[in-house]
């Protein structure tokens, strides 16, 4: 009788199937003991071997040195201890498979919970602090309500996955913690634009929701996949055609595929899986082996080796470039759909490819020109924030690729109150920039910008050329001159038509590193002042831009017209216009 008990408040729990090592399924969901093949075992033992030094056996956490500005975090230098990293680690030393390292892992469990805010009443309630270091209670950066998400999925990795490992007592407190982080989840409710952690959060809510019984949660997840499923057919991504994001999205809709098995909600994820894909295909640039902008968000203008090895393994080798490279996380499997597969193997160029990225008003419009020699695209309207890439060319091979990126910079950081305005055709591009007296410094909402004042010591609008020395670019002679810049067999010309920013005079300078050269429009260069927006008449900046691998023909200069507190320009049968004056955010950058 007790034996019956014991088994049917397992059944309760959820956890029966895999307590004994054996896989779980029910109407809904389904999970099974995590079981690497001998190959992906040597992946994840390597990439922890270099993760080992960084364990701090006191505090049971991985440590990370910082060593400059990040987000929702208070310190820029020094050695702190880590809460998504450390989880990450334990995960990765349950999945190896070693007894050796079982104790660690549930050591890390442990202390990375024990950091989790618990207090129901408190607005952080669920989720955690970057560093044992910044606790909540005390930081003064923003929280970061996304841990809950990133977090919560790693500790369903480690319940799902190692139930027969796992002690009662961490059971239990695993348990409890990915319930909190469910509910901060549920209470703040991301809605369906916020595309990764829109897929996230409904993984985890529907995950911990079915494994523990949650009803109210139940019918909550289910009806977040249902509106980001109608959401997304309509409107596409949000977070558009991103290298970051998008494979964020691809890796929960694969984690989705694997658990959920209810047979509306698992059409609705294929769906989703294949649109995600559809979006990385058609932005695919053979000659390059790169992923074609403009990018909504990305952390680097050339992809990742990484990114390379996703590319083989969904390709089953047939995308092969050089330094592919397995992911940490060889528990994720990616398959590019059949359909697609001559986007990577066969692409047919020149080819323009142009996306409706927001359909409200005022549209955000993504054009991206595909050739045999390069790659460019533009968004008509977008921010410059560090992440964005609105701007974007590629060239070269995959062995070495290129790329041009338009930037503009605030003491040498991306300057979120930038706004980037345009039109393309083909290889033409017409483009303005002006200035926000509301929006973001270095990030376009953590750190806004109060009534348009901001202190400056350097102030640049930047052409960065990467992989590219900096003896091959060619300086302007004067503001307005018509510059061509003659690399690997292409033509960059570009004229900057508009350059005024209050009664600043600007003039060109170039420079370079070991990773990039560029080409800078310097606007301010001095002893740190007070700059004031909402100060200036005038703060805009406008250039033409052709690329091509023929002579270009002689660039003509835009027209340029001025009505109240607008600037048009027209040039090659494009048009752009923006705001003269500093003006407060407007909808859809």
């Amino acid at each position: 009788m007790i034996n019956k008990l014991v088994v049917l408040a397992l059944l309760v729990l959820g956890t029966v199937g895999t307590l004994f090592s054996k896989d779980y399924k029910d109407n809904y969901i389904q999970y099974k003991p995590v079981q690497l093949s001998a190959a992906e075992k040597q992946i994840l033992k390597e990439s922890l071997d270099k993760l080992h030094d960084r364990y701090d056996p006191q505090e049971k956490m991985l440590t990370k040195t910082l060593t400059g500005w990040n987000y929702h975090t208070d310190a820029e230098s020094g050695v702190y201890h880590e809460v998504r990293g450390s989880l990450n680690y334990a995960v990765g030393l349950l999945d190896l498979g070693e007894k050796q390292y079982e104790q660690r892992a549930f050591d890390i469990i442990k202390k990375v919970i024990s950091l989790q805010d618990t207090v129901s009443t408190n607005k952080t309630a669920g989720i955690w602090p970057y560093y044992m270091e910044e606790p909540l209670t005390t930081k003064k950066s923003p929280a970061d309500w996304n841990w809950a998400d990133f977090n919560g999925v790693s500790l369903l990795d480690i319940y799902m996955g190692h139930q027969a490992k796992l002690p009662e007592d961490l059971k239990s407190m695993i348990r409890t913690s990915l319930i909190y982080a469910a509910k901060s989840i549920q209470k703040r409710n991301v809605q369906p634009g916020y595309t990764n952690i829109a897929i996230m959060g409904t993984y985890m809510t529907y995950m911990t929701s079915h494994l523990f019984d949650l009803p109210d949660m139940k019918v909550y997840a289910k009806n977040r996949l249902d509106n980001f499923y109608d959401y997304t057919l309509k409107r596409g991504f949000t977070e558009y055609n991103s290298p970051t994001y998008t494979v964020v999205a691809l890796d929960e809709l694969d984690r989705m595929k694997r658990h959920i098995v209810d047979k509306d909600a698992k059409q609705k994820i294929e769906a989703l899986y294949n649109t995600a894909w559809e979006v990385v295909a058609q932005h695919y640039h053979k000659p390059t082996g790169q992923w074609a902008g403009p990018h909504s968000r990305a952390y680097s203008s050339l992809l990742m080796p990484t990114v390379y090895g996703i590319f083989k393994e969904a390709s089953n080798g047939k995308v092969d470039l050089p330094g592919a490279m397995a992911r940490n996380d060889v528990k994720v499997k990616h398959q590019i759909p059949a359909q697609l597969m001559p986007y990577f193997l066969s692409p047919k160029y020149p080819r323009t490819q142009q996306d409706v990225l927001s359909i409200d008003d005022p549209k955000i419009i993504g054009t991206t020109y595909l050739t045999d020699k390069y790659a460019l695209s533009t968004a008509n309207r977008s921010s410059l924030w560090n992440q964005r890439r609105p701007f974007l060319a590629y060239w070269g091979t995959p062995e070495k690729p290129h790329y041009l990126q338009v930037r503009f910079l605030h003491d040498l950081y991306d300057f979120s109150s930038a706004s980037f305005y345009s039109e393309q055709k083909e290889n033409n591009v017409l483009a303005a920039i002006n200035f926000l007296t509301n929006g973001g410094d270095k990030h376009i909402s953590i750190d806004k910008l109060k009534d348009g004042k901001f202190r400056a010591k350097d102030l640049r609008l930047r052409f960065e050329f990467g992989n590219v020395p900096v003896d091959q670019l060619a300086l302007p002679q004067s503001v307005n001159d018509v510059v061509t810049e003659r690399i690997d067999g292409l033509n960059f010309t570009l004229q900057l038509y508009q350059a005024a920013f209050g009664d600043h005079k600007g003039y060109w300078e170039k420079g370079g590193d070991e990773k990039a050269s560029w080409l800078d429009f310097v606007l301010y260069k001095g002893a740190e002042k007070d700059i004031d927006l909402t100060t200036m008449n005038e703060a805009v900046l406008g250039f033409a831009f052709n690329l091509s691998d023929t002579k270009p023909a002689k660039m003509k200069a835009p027209v340029v017209s001025k009505s109240g507190e607008s600037l048009s320009a027209s040039w090659q049968g494009l048009g752009v216009e923006a705001n003269i004056k500093p003006m407060p955010q407007p909808k859809n950058l």
